[in-house]
């Protein structure tokens, strides 16, 4: 690590001020109905530290819901790439450990083997303000996951905060994290009773959970029992198929990509948005579709996160934020799902 700081709680604000003025600073405030959402702010006095959770994640702003890619000239058949000019870089202030972790999980998906330019672009501008949590979300699993409440990441972040009775102590993860907590006043290095003092405060965030999920054998055992009833039965008595689960995961990825050519047919764009599993017409392919039922559609989800994505990135791809319970309509539940099909293993009725 670059560094460790405490910096005074009084002045944390302050510094957040001096970030706003060279920057496009993004962090929770609070919204209508009681929810917290991520937006750019204007004073570091709009900022709200001790949100629950978020309905959509901070993936929407290095991995938009709708992007534009190309414009292509049907006159010349020249296409260019669409690229945002930007006159500040972006930070991104008091992400959760768990979508800190999600966002590591998307970079494993568009910059490892084949990069994704556009991914890549908004990522390198981006600075990334961890906040650990002092306390579990009212449907948050990350312990379980080995992302949270506090930071489990060695790279690819840039500073994580943890709040500490007086003041914050402040880690860096980056060069560039380390050049940007710098600018504030009243830092001072931190001392090895501030690192105990974290550790006792991550010890009593981890007693808050009231969720949780055995992930060890799990990946193995929910491959193997692929036509358990419990998918049927949820998918035909709850599953409404409106792909929220999805929209709201901060780890999905999938999306469409679409042209849109003018009225007077000079030029098209081409545009990319969020598609989803859970979609009907998702799996529909030449000769038919090939996960046309709920059914099919909902173990996709559940496996995807929970079994297949070690496979192909070597991690989990759920962080346990309980986004997907949160906001389904019918309260589907993908770790009672589990624990039902490791409930039937361990009573001899699974596989």
């Amino acid at each position: 690590m670059p560094g460790t700081f405490v910096l005074p709680t009084e002045c944390l604000f302050a510094w957040t001020d001096k970030l706003v003025g060279a920057y496009d600073l993004y962090g929770p405030v609070a919204a209508k109905k009681n929810q917290t959402i991520f937006r750019k702010i204007e004073k570091a006095e709009d900022l709200k530290l001790d949100y629950d959770s978020t309905m959509t994640s901070p993936r929407s702003l290095i991995y938009p819901a709708r992007q534009d890619l190309c414009t292509i000239d049907r006159k010349t058949h020249q296409h260019k790439t669409v690229t945002q000019v930007r006159a500040k870089k972006r930070i991104i202030f008091a992400i959760h450990p768990c979508d800190m972790h999600a966002i590591s999980i998307l970079d494993r998906t568009f910059l490892g083997d084949f990069k994704d330019f556009y991914y890549g672009e908004l990522r390198r501008e981006t600075l990334t303000v961890v906040l650990n949590c002092s306390k579990a979300c009212a449907q948050g699993f990350c312990a379980s996951m080995g992302t949270g409440p506090f930071l489990q990441l060695e790279q690819g972040f840039d500073l994580v905060l943890t709040a500490k009775s007086k003041n914050y102590l402040v880690e860096c993860g980056s060069e560039r994290g380390k050049r940007l907590v710098e600018k504030a006043s009243g830092l001072r290095k931190a001392r090895r009773n501030d690192l105990a003092e974290k550790e006792d405060i991550e010890s009593r965030a981890k007693k808050t959970f009231a969720k949780g999920l055995e992930t060890i054998g799990l990946p193995d055992l929910l491959m193997r029992n692929l036509d358990h009833p419990v998918y049927e039965r949820t998918a035909d008595r709850r599953c409404l198929g409106c792909t929220n689960c999805t929209m709201v995961c901060p780890t999905c990825y999938c999306y469409n990509v679409e042209d849109h050519t003018e009225l007077e047919l000079r030029t098209t764009t081409r545009e990319r948005h969020w598609d989803s599993c859970q979609e009907l017409n998702f799996a529909r392919v030449h000769e038919g579709n090939f996960r046309s039922s709920r059914r099919a559609r909902l173990r996709q989800f559940v496996t995807h996160k929970l079994a297949t994505w070690l496979e192909q990135y070597g991690c989990f791809g759920c962080v346990g934020c309980g986004r997907c319970m949160t906001w389904c309509p019918t309260g589907i539940d993908l770790t009672e799902i589990a624990k039902e099909i490791q409930r039937d293993y361990e009573a001899g009725r699974a596989k």
